[in-house]
């Protein structure tokens, strides 16, 4: 063990002298550094290069295998036999009775094998499940939508003051034979009538507003009716509604009424 301890660091010694040469030959040669500076630089490298590979590989190869811890597992000391045991063994009474009894145990295996087995106890019998009871489907009757009952369209309301055309040919508003002391109305005024309406009124006798307005149902079918290609005017147009604003409030509630149709 000792040879080899002195091997190891007899390498590194010598490791560590190459390594120290070459770095003084390069300290003189590439760094141009004086002959005692490199010579010192070279013998440190040894020291501490040496002293490291001796360290790192050397350390612990000095320490005798018989010292070291053995990591098998040391055997367990022998039990030894009691006297009584070794006397039957090394006396023929004890190796014939030793015999008998080895001879004995297989013998009462069998016997052992040839008894029968217990019968298993059968298991209780389960209880019987409850009744179910019947399920009653209950259908629920769905819900009937209520009757909707069919109502005919109603007829667009009158306007106020606007009677409705009566049905049937109608009765002929009642005229003048000429128009009053003041004058005529100016009939064209009322939305809906103009030069040839106007004509048409002034013939069956009709000069003023307040003729219009005092007009009825019957009054109003006649004038839907016979009323020369404009036929339904009277009601579409509203006359007896625009008459009674103008008789009632004047003229110049009317007008400004008539910017928005208000009738």
């Amino acid at each position: 063990m000792g040879d080899q301890m002195q091997g190891c660091r007899g390498k590194a010694g010598i490791w560590a002298g190459i390594t120290g040469l070459i770095v003084a030959v390069f300290l003189m040669v590439v760094a141009h550094e004086p002959f005692y500076v490199a010579v010192f630089m070279g013998l440190l490298t040894v020291l501490l290069f040496g002293g490291f590979l001796i360290w790192a590989f050397c350390t612990g190869r000095d320490v005798p295998e018989a010292a070291r811890p053995s990591s098998a597992p040391a055997k367990e000391p022998a039990i030894p036999e009691s006297p009584v045991e070794t006397f039957n063994a090394q006396s023929p009474e004890g190796a014939a009775a030793h015999a008998q009894a080895a001879a004995a145990v297989p013998a009462s295996e069998p016997a052992a094998a040839a008894q029968p087995a217990p019968e298993p106890k059968p298991a209780p019998a389960p209880a019987p499940a409850a009744a179910e009871a019947p399920q009653v489907e209950v259908k629920a009757e769905a819900a009937k939508p209520a009757p909707v009952e069919e109502t005919a369209p109603k007829a667009a309301a009158p306007a106020v003051g606007q009677p409705a055309a009566a049905e049937g040919p109608g009765k002929k508003p009642r005229g003048l034979k000429a128009p009053r002391k003041a004058g005529a109305d100016d009939l064209k005024k009322i939305e809906g009538i103009g030069p040839k309406l106007e004509e048409t009124l002034n013939g069956w006798g009709i000069y003023h507003f307040d003729q219009i307005a005092k007009w009825g149902p019957e009054e109003v079918a006649y004038a839907d009716q016979n009323v020369p290609r404009f036929k339904g005017r009277c009601t579409r147009d509203k006359w007896v509604s625009q008459a009674r604003i103008i008789v009632e409030d004047g003229m110049d509630a009317f007008l400004e009424r008539a910017k928005t149709n208000d009738y």
